[in-house]
């Protein structure tokens, strides 16, 4: 078969798409935030949440407005200034906390002297005019009040009110200066505030600082508004103005002061006067919105977005759309959250767009990439050369029936490769059958013939294998046949025949595309090299340990007998080496046998393992004034497998314990949890390093004291050959913790066996 190109995968194109889905959505989301292209949607938002978060009218505010009446009381404006004096003067009867003349007094007239002092009877703030462009080509001018004027009053102040791009007025600038100069806006000054440190100083030209939202609380009118008249005349009562906030300015028609709002409406306009009071309440309540920078905004637009494109990566279709459900939902709870507990404002509409362009961009790359995965992955298994000749479908150029030919090829290219796996059974290595489920051969191969023909028990197609089963003895009283009553499914056993051959029988059902049984399939398996094998490895095991042990024992023998003439350290030092071998052989058969031994499960109480253990190992714990407690054995803990494996891997835990512990207590502790027997062997000695512990299992690997370093090897190939599992925890003087967790047995701790 001809090698197939190299090609990209469904998962990468998928990431290909992905990468450039994202990067088209960011940038649109850029672009969207730092154009401000998405204002007028945002202004709409912010204009429902703002008509939905009405408040009743402030209670210690009050508007003095100089309204048609009174222009047609005390005559055409311009109003001579010993009449806004007398208006003052009447105010400083009624004691008010402070009051915002919102009128311009820029040029210098006869009567400055009388309002001046005027001006000085309450604490008023006097508005300036700033001019762009100035005169003679400047910038920008400034006229403050005229003469006495700006020394009477409380706080020279800005009055300037900035329209969005719809022309209505939202934002407002608290702080506003210009070449090292800075006024508060009239109502920021009657709210305390002040001018935000120094950093005006080194500010040139005009420039603006902390902008905020205003939240009007009603339509126009919404403030407590009485007229100017009324107040020159007294027919407005003190206790009406006393302590209370008084903005002074003009409501009437003609006058220019009136602007578009929010809450004004679509044919009416709110008098600029009352936008300050509006203002005012929202500073003195604390609850003056604040605009998001745009860094702010883009994160929050961007956010949302890159949750939708990992949830595209990681979630399902299904789950990708309940994202960007709650996403949505998500960020319009967030903004009117943050507006009305916070009160600040995040505008929404980019990271909505966002979101609603790249949910439906992704859905049809997705699936385009995915239909041109499957088209060139079928044009290429069409194109591949196989051993397979095949009539060919007649090919479309149209997307859909392209596809749809490309698909039918491939099933036609499937059911041979059925045919050719079917063909291919016949030169398996092992004996294989396939039966029908009255045990007739359907197909076999050659080693199945030459098996059959070996045990003098031909095959051909529709035989009996039952017939050649019988020629095969269990070794291990296992069921060989299928047919078998109670046979186990999939089964099987080892089993010799008359001329000494072994052989190992596997059985497994064979179904259908519906999981329904049709027939068997049984491979059977030469292991006469494999049995031979493993007997000349126990002599050779034999071999060693009597070859080894011999010589030592007779040089242990010498040197215990009376005539010696070794020195004595010399002979000491002999005698532990030879012991040592003795050891090493010991364990080295040990562990050979653990690692061969086929294990013949029985009911084992692991209570009686750890009792066995601790009392062996009594007189040598004794004789280093340690004490093993075993614990938790009230109720049986019954496991299945090899008493003598399982004993002498618990007394090597426990030896070891003995040997790295100077004095204390080692416990051995049983409990069962989560289907398992777990024994834990518990010691106060030396400890390990974390470097010992991560060789702790290898072979010889051997700790600071005497030891081969073989014996922890065996206990964990035992723990593993039982299905079990070992975990040591230890640190350097807080001495070792082993724990062997084994699968538990249902058998009845109380039969008889």
């Amino acid at each position: 078969m001809a090698e197939a190109s190299p090609r990209s995968s469904v998962p990468a194109r998928l990431y290909a798409e992905w990468l450039a889905v994202a990067l088209v959505a960011t940038l649109l989301v850029i672009a969207l935030v730092l154009g401000r292209l998405t204002d007028r949607l945002d202004h709409i938002v912010y204009d429902r949440a703002l008509t939905a978060s009405e408040r009743p009218p402030p209670e210690d505010i009050v508007i003095i407005a100089i309204d048609n009446r009174s222009l047609q009381a005390i005559g055409r404006w311009p109003w001579p200034r010993r009449v806004h004096a007398a208006a003052l003067d009447r105010l400083a009867e009624a004691h008010p906390r402070a009051v915002g003349y919102d009128v311009l007094f820029v040029e210098p007239t006869a009567d400055d002297d009388i309002l001046a002092a005027a001006v000085r009877r309450s604490p008023t703030y006097l508005p300036q005019v700033i001019d762009v462009p100035g005169p003679n080509g400047a910038a920008y001018s400034i006229a403050l009040p005229s003469g006495p004027l700006a020394g009477a009053a409380a706080g020279i102040v800005q009055v300037n009110l900035h329209f969005d791009g719809d022309r209505v007025i939202r934002k407002a600038y608290l702080e506003e200066g210009g070449d090292g100069r800075a006024w508060l806006q009239l109502g920021a000054a009657m709210a305390g505030l002040k001018v935000n440190g120094d950093s005006h100083a080194t500010r040139r030209g005009l420039w603006q600082a902390r902008p905020i939202l205003i939240p009007y609380g009603g339509a126009a009118g919404h403030v407590r508004t009485f007229s100017f008249i009324d107040l020159i005349e007294g027919r407005i009562p003190p206790e009406l103005l006393r302590g209370r906030h008084v903005l002074i300015g003009a409501t009437a028609d003609g006058m220019g002061d009136s602007y578009p709002t929010p809450t004004s409406g679509i044919t009416s306009q709110m008098a600029g006067v009352e936008i300050q009071a509006n203002m005012l309440d929202a500073l003195l309540r604390g609850e003056a919105i604040t605009p998001l920078s745009r860094d702010w905004v883009l994160a929050g637009a961007l956010v949302p977005l890159w949750l939708l494109l990992v949830g595209f990566l990681r979630l399902s279709p299904r789950g990708a759309a309940n994202l960007a459900l709650a996403l949505v939902f998500g960020i319009l709870a967030l903004v009117f959250g943050l507006f009305r507990f916070a009160n600040i404002w995040l505008p929404p509409a980019a990271a909505l767009i966002g979101l609603l362009f790249v949910y439906p961009l992704w859905g049809w790359r997705r699936l385009q990439a995915i239909s041109s995965y499957m088209t060139d992955e079928l044009r290429l298994l069409q194109s591949e050369a196989d051993a397979f000749p095949r009539q060919q479908r007649a090919a479309s150029q149209r997307e859909i029936t392209l596809q749809a030919t490309l698909l039918g090829q491939a099933i036609d290219r499937l059911r041979d490769l059925r045919r050719f796996l079917s063909d291919a059974i016949g030169h398996l290595p092992d004996a294989t059958y396939v039966t029908d489920l009255d045990g007739r051969i359907a197909l076999t191969n050659a080693e199945g013939r030459r098996l059959a023909a070996r045990l003098d028990t031909p095959v051909t197609e529709g035989a009996d294998l039952r017939n050649l089963i019988t020629r095969f003895r269990a070794t291990e009283g296992g069921i060989l046949s299928p047919f078998a009553e109670k046979a186990p499914d999939p089964g099987g056993a080892e089993a010799v025949t008359e001329d000494g051959g072994s052989f190992e029988i596997r059985y497994v059902a064979q179904r259908d595309a519906t999981d329904a049984q049709v027939g068997w399939i049984m491979r059977i398996v030469d292991i006469s090299p494999l049995k031979q094998a493993e007997r000349h490895r126990e002599e050779a095991l034999q071999l060693l340990s009597h070859d080894m042990r011999a010589p030592q024992s007779a040089i242990l023998t010498l040197l215990r007998g009376p005539e010696t003439l070794v020195p004595k350290p010399i002979s000491t030092r002999i005698e532990n080496l030879a012991n040592r071998t003795l050891q090493l052989a010991e364990d080295f058969v040990q562990l050979a046998r653990a690692e061969a031994k086929p294990i013949e499960p029985e009911p084992i109480d692991l209570n009686d393992v750890a009792i066995d253990a601790a009392d062996a190992l009594w007189a040598e714990a004794r004789a280093r004034g340690i004490k093993v407690d075993v614990e938790g054995i009230d109720d049986p803990h019954m496991v299945e497998g090899d008493r003598q494996l399982l004993t002498r891997a618990v007394i090597n835990l426990i030896g070891n314990a003995i040997k790295y512990s100077d004095k204390g207590v080692i416990r051995c502790t049983l409990a069962e949890a989560n289907g398992q027997i777990r024994l834990t062997i518990a010691d106060q000695g030396v400890g390990m390093s974390q470097e010992q512990r991560a060789k702790l299992f290898e072979r010889f690997q051997q700790g600071p004291r005497e030891g081969i370093g073989l014996g922890l090897a065996f206990v964990r190939t035992v723990v593993l050959r039982h299905g079990g599992a070992i975990d040591c925890q230890s640190a350097p003087g807080k001495g070792t913790t082993f724990t062997i967790d084994l699968p538990r047995s249902d058998i009845d701790p109380y039969a008889e066996y």
